[in-house]
This record gives C-alpha cells, structure tokens and sequence, in this order.
C-alpha cells in the first residue's frame, strides 16, 4: 500500500495538544489520541529466498523502541496538493509545528488507520516509520510547550499558503537543514548544519562571508539602528563559534547552537509568515536603509 493513495494518519510525539480536535483545512485534522508504539528487535541468521522470510531459528533481543504517539494528524485522499505529495504535506505540517511551537514533537510513524479504531478492526493495520531516530537535540526555551489553540490558528493560516516556498530551492534546502539539525549527533553538527541553512539564504559569496551573513542577516531581523547593531554583533560571534565546530576547536556545548537556531527560527519565520524569500538585491538594499516592499522594486536595483 502506497500511503499517498490511501487515508493516513501521522502519529505524533510529544505533541500536548490542547483542544481534542482541530480542522486544519483540506479535510485534514489533528486530534488527540493515544498508541504504544512498539518496535521489539527480532534476528534472523540466514539469508531470506526472494519473496519469503528469513528462515528459522529467529532470536527476540533485548530492546527496541517504545514511543507514546498523543496526536494523529489525519490527511483524507481527497486533498490534492500543488507543491507536494500527501506524505511530505504531512511532514511540512510537523515541521511547521516544529517551527512555531516546540522541536520535541515529531511523526515517528505513519498508519493507514486512525489510532483509535485499531483495537477494533479485524485486518492488521499498514504501519509505516517516519521520524525514527535514536538521537534527538532540543534546542528550544520551552520544550514542553501545548499545542493550543492560538499555534493551530496560526499553522491554519500558514501550512497551505507557505508551502509555495518549498518551491524556491534556497528556502527548501534551508529548511530542511534547519529542520534536521535536531537529529544530528551532536550540538557541533547541528550548528554547522543550521549555519549552512543561514549562509544558504543570506550570502551568495564565499568571500567575507561571517561579514556579510551576519550583515545581511542582521538587516532582515531588525531596523536600522542600536538593535541591528548589536543583533550584528551576536550573530557574528555566533559565527566563530560555527567555524570553530567545523574545525574541531572549542568545547562541545549547546549554547552556540541554541543561540543560532534562535535565530534562524525568527528568520524562517518571518519567511513563512510574509510568503517571502529576500533576494541578494534585496538584501543589499536593506542593510544600507533602503527597504524594498514589492518585487517590482526589487528587480530594479542593478
């Protein structure tokens, strides 16, 4: 079964969600709901004939995963999206959670039912892994923080809307960078995964490139004036503390990483929110004062 066919359910982790139920649009929901999610290790010890299992003796080990999934995003197979598939329509509305909310929720499994009736069906449910992981950073002020109505108005008006930048390679790659720093290993990693998502988006020149990322950065977050100025400042120090984890200096610590993935969350934000990926021009234009409000006026500075 290919879950872009079919009606599916993304079970969610960590995920405190406030009302128990909430329309997203498209016939697509989130509701609470509660499943063990259970993955025991099994070991077989020869090479399976194609088409059947392995063959015995088979060997149960100790440990596995165990994850609590307390939501399930439902998508019907009567949305059709432009931008993506069903299934990374899914993932983007996670990832969108992630953004505005709090990295600890994640989708670790994707079922071809609804989590409540599978206690009462007769046929075994199509369970698909999704975000399975063994590692995970949390890099946010508040990691614990409910889902509650307030987030979802807000991803209802942004999920369908802000996908259209998926369609811009530099937002894309970015964001996926961004997304997936939390999986990596270890805070150096993640850092300099979040900084080639900055670098991605604010510098298309390798040459003084902690100046100008930090410049242009600094000019999309904040106006003109002391606080540009210190944001400049911040970001830059932010920077040596990336180049330092690329080359193997420095102590392994979570402070640069939660400072820089601070600031790519209001810088991905912000894009999310206006529909906007600021161009090199633009950007220019901005960090000397001359802010730009159309494309129009964008593509006409030389």
């Amino acid at each position: 079964m290919n879950p872009n066919n079919h009606d599916f359910c993304a079970g969610l982790a960590n995920c405190i969600l406030v009302p128990e139920r909430f329309e997203l649009g498209e016939g697509i929901t989130i509701s609470q709901t509660y499943a063990h999610f259970m993955a025991p290790f099994l070991m077989a010890f020869a090479p399976a004939a194609p088409g059947k299992p392995h063959p015995a003796p088979w060997k149960s080990a100790k440990g596995g995963l165990a994850i609590d999934i307390t939501a399930e995003l439902f998508v019907p197979t009567t949305y059709h999206p432009e931008q993506l598939d069903r299934l990374n329509a899914a993932w983007w509305i996670v990832s969108l959670l992630r953004l505005k909310a709090t990295s600890a929720v994640y989708a670790p499994v994707i079922s071809s039912e609804r989590f409540s009736v599978i206690p009462e069906i007769q046929q075994e449910p199509e369970l698909w892994p999704l975000e399975i992981h063994t590692h995970k950073l949390i890099p946010d002020r508040a990691p614990h923080r409910p889902i509650d109505i307030p987030v979802l108005e807000w991803l209802k008006a942004q999920w369908q809307g802000a996908s259209v930048l998926l369609a811009n390679e530099d937002f894309s790659v970015a964001f996926q960078a961004f997304d997936q720093s939390i999986w990596a290993s270890s805070p150096a990693l993640a850092l300099v995964a979040v900084w080639g998502a900055l670098e991605r988006l604010f510098c298309s020149s390798s040459q003084e490139l902690s100046f100008r990322v930090s410049a242009n950065l600094s000019a999309y977050l904040e106006n003109p004036g002391r606080e540009r100025y210190k944001c400049f400042k911040h970001i830059r120090t932010l920077y040596n503390d990336r180049s330092k984890a690329a080359h193997g200096e420095g102590k392994a610590n979570m402070i640069p990483y939660l400072e820089t993935f601070a600031v790519a969350k209001r810088a991905l934000l912000k894009m999310v929110e206006t529909r906007h990926v600021p161009g090199k021009r633009e950007l220019e234009a901005s960090l000397f004062g001359d802010e730009m409000t159309t494309p129009a006026e964008n593509a006409s500075i030389q």
